[in-house]
């Protein structure tokens, strides 16, 4: 069975997936490294879409660019 990490390494992207337990925390899978974000600063980063389709799949991968992984690593 292939773990969300080993996914993350193979899809080559931003994951991002809820934190188990929580109906706001969003958990961010950046290359060497994870952040914990709110809803509604993912909404700010990465748009309201973003938001939608992880209320829909549960996983969501977004396209890395430098903008994104900074405004993550901001945070």
């Amino acid at each position: 069975m292939q773990t969300l990490q080993q996914g993350v390494a193979n899809v080559g992207g931003i994951q991002c997936e809820w934190v188990p337990g929580t109906m706001n925390q969003v958990k961010v899978h950046l290359p060497g490294h994870d952040v914990q974000v709110t809803l509604e600063q993912l909404q700010q980063i990465a748009g309201v879409d973003a938001v939608h389709e992880l209320y829909l799949k549960g996983l969501i991968s977004l396209p890395m660019s430098s903008k994104l992984r900074e405004a993550f690593d901001k945070v």
